[in-house]
Formats: C-alpha cells, structure tokens, sequence
C-alpha cells in the first residue's frame, strides 16, 4: 500500500539553490533602475486560502512599455512564494505562453497556469512576487510594481492552510509505482490498471475532487471511458480522447461517502493495455496498464 501525502506527484522544495542564485543577482548582475521599466506585472488568484497540496489557478498580466525586450534574449518568468519573513518557501518559474522576444509596446500579455501548493512545513500568509530573467545571463529586468528588491516584484498574497484529515490520499489496490520522466524529475505520475483504488477517511461533508489524468487514444479504436465511483454510485464518466493530460474537478456530496469511517473511490478503466502486446515484444514492459494519474487531491468544502 502507497501512502501520499496529496499526490504523488509534486515536490518543488528548492530554497537553497535559489537563495544561492539570488546572492549571484545582488553582486553580479549590476542591478540599476536607471534603466527603463520593460513592462508592469499584476496577478489574479483564484482563491485566498489554499490547504497544502492544494490547487491555485494564477491569472499573469504583463502591460508591456517598451519595444520589445533588452537585446532581443528569450526570458523566463520567475514566480517566489515567500513565507512571512520573506524567506524564500518555493518556486513556479516558468516560460510564457508567447514568447517574450514577440512582445511589442503598449501589448498586452496575459494567461493562466495553474500549481500545485507544495505540502511545506509552513501555515500563514504567503507573499507572490513575480520578475523576469535572462536564462543565459542571469539578468533580471526592471517593471513597473511594488519591488521587494533584486527586481522581484509583489504581485499577490494568499493564506496557506492545513490540510484536511480526510485529504490523505491512501493508493491502496490496483497501482503501478510512481514513475517521473527522463527529461523532468518534477513531471511524475503513476499508471493505474483495470481498476484502481484511493482510500481516505470519510470527510461526512461535501467536498471537491481535483484530478490530472492522460489516456493513451492512439491505441483504441474508441476513446478510453474512466469512471470515478464510490461503492456502486458513479460520481463522473471520462472521456481521455485527447492527447495531452486533462484536469477535472468533480464535487462530491456527502452523501456519496456513506456511513463508513474509511471511504473506497475506485478509479475503473474500460480498456487497458500491455506495452509488450501492443508493440509485437519490443518494448518488454508486460504490465496491464489503464491511464496515467498526474495528481489527486480531495478538498473539504
């Protein structure tokens, strides 16, 4: 049996390499606010209370003031999450949607991405800020916005919360071990078979179930059906037709979980499939395989 903690799929912990970087930054990168603001930067949260593990969809806005960006480079978005001393917690750095190099002035860029909180040994207020840097020289660019130092810039604030009793994820049955991809250590998922099961304890009120799942449509001649049910109650039916992994929230009332104090939600797969069969022996991996699970999280409403 496979206890985790929200998912099994998140751990972003990375303080120390990047208070590192950010003592390079203070003495190397020459920073001067001589130089023009590139662009203003604002961000919109979903929601002000986040228990650990939990999902935050961000809203980013960049209002550009400049002819494109210093000396054409490509830059990357970074995303601090600092506690209430300012001590740095973790990160969501990232690469925008469009591409930075594109952008022209009196643009506007916005997006949405969605994170997972980390389970952080923390509870209190966390502080967003936001800036933007050249991966090649380490340079970050001055914006229009309340500067927290080093051009990092205050953007959004949000109450990190305990996490529920009943959001302890238990992957009981039915379960391949947690598997990570070659080209990024933070992208893990575990495979499910025909059916697999997630235990926790009856939380007795309405709560809301988040779900990151990919399905392999290339090797059915019909779409994948995943269904999510509760004893002999279905609470939703999946469809995985797409390519890329789909996110689902499902509410599920109270009285779905029953009398039980533990409940059993069994995630049942209609088609499956073993890599050694469908590939004719060259891939050796005789597992019976049903869909990719990236993240589970239940939030108590």
């Amino acid at each position: 049996m496979t206890v985790l903690i929200f998912s099994c799929f998140t751990r972003r912990l990375v303080r120390g390499v990047f208070l590192v970087f950010a003592m390079f930054w203070v003495q190397g990168c020459g920073l001067t606010e001589a130089e023009p603001p590139v662009a203003t930067v604002s961000v919109g949260l979903n929601r002000q209370d986040v228990p650990l593990g939990g999902p935050l969809e961000m809203n980013y806005r960049f209002s550009t003031a400049t002819e494109g960006l210093v000396g054409g480079d490509e830059h990357r978005i970074f995303v601090h999450f600092l506690d209430e001393d300012g001590q740095l917690m973790f990160t969501d750095d990232h690469e925008p949607p469009d591409p930075t190099s594109g952008w022209r002035s009196g643009q506007s860029v916005t997006y949405d991405r969605r994170m997972t909180v980390p389970v952080y040994p923390y509870i209190g207020t966390v502080t967003v800020a936001v800036g933007l840097y050249s991966p090649r020289t380490g340079e970050r660019l001055p914006m229009v916005g309340d500067d927290l130092g080093q051009r990092a810039y205050q953007v959004a604030s949000f109450n990190m919360a305990p996490q529920s009793e009943s959001g302890f994820l238990m992957f009981d049955q039915g379960w391949h071990p947690v598997e990570s991809s070659p080209d990024d250590p933070m992208v893990e998922w575990q495979w499910t078979t025909g059916e697999s099961i997630i235990t926790f304890r009856n939380p007795e009120v309405d709560s809301t179930f988040y779900l990151e799942v990919q399905g392999r449509p290339e090797l059915f001649e019909n779409p994948q059906v995943l269904s999510l049910r509760i004893g002999e109650v279905i609470l939703q039916s999946i469809e995985l037709s797409g390519e890329q992994s789909s996110y689902h929230v499902i509410q599920i009332p109270s009285s779905a979980f029953g009398s039980n104090e533990m409940v059993e939600l069994t995630l049942g797969v209609d088609q499956t499939f073993v890599p050694a069969v469908v590939t004719e022996g060259e891939n050796l991996d005789d597992r019976e395989l049903g869909i990719q699970l990236f993240y589970a999280f239940l939030e108590i409403d």
